[in-house]
């Protein structure tokens, strides 16, 4: 279904701002909600749920196949991976026993595994076990990691405790890489029973099993017995939620039948942050959001898209240079959030100035550039994005920005999972959309914007950029990697498929009932040793 918001003229911007959170649009964020990263670890009690509120129902529960931030959330507590990362975004040892032993040309990783591990069905981790999820992961021609893991030749069992990594080329992104889905390992035996329906019956290594799935309504984990590390887990069960709307969240979480709630929206955190028997936790992340233009996505395969958006350089910088990326931060985020202009975070050891740069806001220039691609104005642009209330506002905001340079956006809410089902497939012109982060420049790049990469969704590659980046991840210089990603950025903004527009903050809230939950940077919550307060402390 196509919908048509009002534009709105600039001088009245501000005022959509304040109408629309019910509040001032520049509010301080250091201010508001402090830098928490973690609840305070108060003494808590073994023993019952937590009921967590998402604002995005997850894609399939099956890690080869997943794409979601959403589902990442659930896996967090349900599929270890063979590492971790920690608060500064570095990989650790997870399934793993320690980091990877590389060989002197860089062409070998071997990995010692945990001992003593069961999957949550009671049968064993093991190497074998490792090689079966990594080789599902590359081989599986519907898989999401295939473009993750393609520096990898081949999978050995060296023993039931070791595996090695047999590589094309070195990787230095591959243990980062291994530190999300594509490291999560699965039951043999719940693979070979479900095959391609892992998702309707998961079994992984975690914290808690899962239990069921009723779609559109609730995903139930318990705890599990088979667990190594069981006796610093404290809850029984944890039950997710998809909400979309953030005041339906917010107001579940006063009445209590929340416990936790991810993302909380802008307008909220003022008032969240001073609010008694909340709390709320405030996390950088290393995500961003844009705008994906379809360039040559046709049916999930390499095509030709119609339209001087998709065929013409110059009317995508427009309509970047359409968008004053700051303005959209104070009116649409109430200033919580900071403008993106690339794939790599400010926080990265790989950013420049040169990656951080944002070009200006200059309707001029983008009336100019229109007039130079020989267009006729109003150019009528459909952008899809999730049909909730922040991201209508984003949507609004664009709307009328884009309407000074000489654009007619048209906004195209959808339901979250099926916005991502027609982005796979290039059933859209431009798609509001983003990516989590990874700690690794690699993993926020290739996967958009490499030659058959599960998540170009734009359908764009170029051979030299193709080149920079396998050449960037086979460098084990920093310096160098830095050097190479900078050239990178410059071309990815050069195109314009991906038009980068702003970077979340991450506001978690959950009752002062609970203690030890964390957000890292990757967004990810941790409930592993959450659990609920003792009465009195």
């Amino acid at each position: 279904m196509t919908a048509r918001f009002r534009r709105f003229a600039p001088a009245v911007l501000l005022a959509l701002a304040v109408s629309a959170t019910g509040c001032s649009p520049l509010v301080d964020v250091e201010r508001t909600a402090g830098q928490l990263r973690a609840s305070v670890q108060a003494p808590t009690v073994r023993g019952g749920e937590a009921v967590i509120a998402l604002d995005q129902e997850p894609d399939k529960l099956d890690p080869t196949l997943a794409t979601t931030l959403a589902g990442r959330q659930v896996f967090n507590s349900m599929c270890e991976k063979l590492y971790d990362v920690d608060p500064t975004g570095r990989a650790v040892p997870q399934l793993a026993a320690e980091l990877p032993r590389t060989s002197p040309d860089g062409r070998e990783l071997t990995i010692p595994l945990r001992t003593g591990v069961l999957f949550n069905d009671g049968t064993p981790f093991d190497a074998a076990a490792v090689k079966k999820s990594l080789d599902r992961h590359r081989e599986l021609p519907s898989s999401g990691r295939r473009s993750e893991l393609t520096a990898i030749d081949s999978v050995e069992v060296v023993d039931p405790t070791t595996v090695r990594l047999k590589l094309k080329q070195p990787s230095a992104p591959l243990p980062t890489v291994l530190a999300d889905r594509a490291g999560m390992i699965m039951s043999p035996a719940k693979l070979d029973e479900l095959g391609e329906n892992f998702s309707d019956d998961p079994v992984c290594v975690g914290p808690f099993k899962f239990v069921e799935r009723v779609a559109q309504d609730r995903i139930v984990l318990e705890r599990s017995e088979f667990y190594y590390d069981r006796d610093a887990v404290r809850l029984d069960r944890l039950v997710y939620k998809a909400v979309p709307d953030d005041n339906i969240r917010i107001a579940n979480l006063r009445s209590g039948e929340f416990d936790v709630v991810w993302e909380v929206g802008p307008p909220d955190v003022p008032v969240v942050s001073r609010e008694q028997g909340l709390v709320l936790l405030n996390q950088p992340s290393i995500q961003y959001m844009g705008i994906t233009v379809n360039t040559g996505n046709v049916d999930g395969e390499p095509g030709h898209v119609d339209g001087p958006l998709a065929n013409d350089p110059r009317v995508r910088e427009a309509l970047s240079l359409a968008i004053d990326r700051r303005t959209l931060n104070r009116i649409a985020f109430n200033g919580l959030y900071q403008p993106a202009c690339g794939p790599i975070p400010p926080t990265s050891e790989f950013a420049t100035p040169a990656t951080q740069a944002c070009p200006p806001h200059d309707v001029a220039r983008a009336r100019q550039l229109l007039a130079e691609a020989g267009v006729r104005t109003p150019l009528r642009v459909e952008l899809m994005l999730q049909n909730d209330s922040t991201t209508s506002r984003v949507g609004q905001v664009i709307q009328a920005m884009a309407a000074e340079a000489g654009f007619d956006v048209v906004l195209r809410p959808s339901e979250s999972t099926s916005a991502i089902s027609a982005g796979k497939k290039g059933r859209f012109q431009t798609f509001l959309i983003g990516w989590s982060g990874r700690p690794d420049p690699d993993g926020n790049i290739t996967g958009m914007h490499a030659k058959g990469a599960a998540q170009n969704y734009s359908g764009y590659s170029s051979p030299e950029t193709d080149a920079l980046l396998k050449q960037a991840a086979t460098e084990q210089s920093t310096d160098r990697r830095r050097q190479l990603y900078e050239q990178i950025v410059q071309q990815l903004q050069q195109r314009n498929n991906v038009i980068y527009l702003y970077r979340q903050q991450y506001y978690t809230a959950h009752t002062a009932e609970l203690a030890g939950v964390e957000v890292y940077p990757d967004g990810i919550m941790r409930l592993k040793t959450a659990g609920r307060v003792e009465s009195g402390s």
